[in-house]
């Protein structure tokens, strides 16, 4: 899998746990800039999961969610910029 593969997957990732918690980045983004720099430390922060099968899984599952599971790595974040919307 080269970079821009891995990057690719791990922002889809992020942009399914995003909208699953009602982040909507690209509102979040036009609102406060600043925060691209936050989307990018997540993307980043989610190439180093050990869970992407258990949360390819969880997002199948899981349409909408008030918390993004426990082994999420981007968990904090999610929760700050859900409650901000």
């Amino acid at each position: 899998m080269t970079l821009f593969d891995k990057l690719g997957k791990h922002a889809d990732l992020v942009g399914g746990m995003s909208e699953r918690l009602g982040v909507d980045w690209a509102q979040a983004l036009e609102a406060h800039p600043d925060l691209a720099a936050r989307y990018r430390s997540a993307v980043l922060n989610c190439t180093h999961c050990q869970k992407v099968g258990e949360c390819q899984g969880w997002q199948t599952g899981h349409a909408h969610a008030k918390d993004a599971p426990n082994y999420c790595l981007n968990k904090g974040l999610l929760k700050d910029l859900a409650s901000e919307s």
